[in-house]
């Protein structure tokens, strides 16, 4: 009776989620991998954070050194991952991890930027419109020492890790709270987040005000800022503002004049 094994396991986590747990990538075995899959009797077993490799250890094929390396490509399955990844800032080409290559905890993959040769020419080349360009090229060597002992042992799970991207907010306010000298408070915080009143013009007679500092992006924020109104004994008029998501992202500059990314929040009121 076959003994279906799993012999090694990918996970995948990002600090932007509350959970921690990251369920857009999708790991896509090459055409060339798939050939080794098949002549090593493995088969892969994928999950809502990554994959398994699965052997059947009746039939366990020893990898030859010449062939003994599987590649996967992770597709992003949502199109906003690249605006609160950290990790894929400024990027052109795929990330690049290896399990050759595992993290000083020994828990995950190292998270390179710059792949191997072959593959930096590969994907620059491939980077236009309508070509899918992976977020994360994976490489697993079949002859690694881990891999080897899980034929015997528990396999261990290792976990590609990602950082979530800071980026500034904007609030935009329009209406009857445009007309105000307007402050915005933050109360959630022990080291308080200021915001300064762009200088760059609003439509419709609009205000806008700017993070002084780029703040982390995560799916549940827990930013608390208050509107309040300066010529008023700091009255509060709006007890807690709205917070960031990744779906409002534009170019802006800042008092300096410098060009930054922010996550815009629109208040009309």
């Amino acid at each position: 009776m076959a003994q279906f094994k799993p012999v090694f396991t990918l996970g995948v986590a990002h600090a932007f989620f509350a959970d921690g747990r990251c369920t857009h990538l999708h790991f896509e075995p090459t055409p060339a991998t798939e050939r080794l899959l098949r002549r090593y009797q493995l088969l892969v077993r994928h999950s809502d954070i990554g994959f398994s490799l699965v052997a059947d250890l009746d039939n366990w094929i020893a990898a030859d050194d010449d062939e003994s390396v599987l590649r996967f490509n992770a597709y992003a399955q949502d199109n906003y991952f690249g605006f609160y990844t950290a990790e894929t800032e400024g990027l052109y080409t795929p990330l690049y991890a290896t399990n050759k290559n595992i993290t000083a905890d020994n828990s995950g993959l190292v998270l390179e930027r710059e792949p191997p040769p072959q593959l930096q020419s590969e994907y620059s080349a491939r980077i236009k419109p309508g070509i899918r360009t992976p977020v994360v090229v994976v490489d697993i060597d079949l002859n690694d020492s881990a891999f080897v002992a899980a034929k015997t042992a528990a396999a261990e799970i290792f976990w590609l890790r990602f950082n979530t991207r800071e980026l500034y907010w904007k609030y935009y306010f329009f209406g009857e709270l445009a007309k105000l000298e307007l402050d915005i408070h933050d109360v959630g915080s022990p080291n308080a987040i200021g915001f300064d009143q762009s200088d760059e013009p609003v439509a419709k007679n609009g205000k806008a005000f700017i993070s002084q500092i780029p703040i982390a992006m995560n799916s549940e924020p827990k930013q608390r800022f208050q509107l309040k109104d300066k010529n008023n004994s700091g009255k509060i008029l709006i007890r807690r503002l709205p917070n960031a998501g990744i779906n409002l992202i534009s170019k802006s500059r800042n008092l300096k004049g410098q060009q930054i990314l922010v996550a815009e929040i629109y208040v009309n009121q």
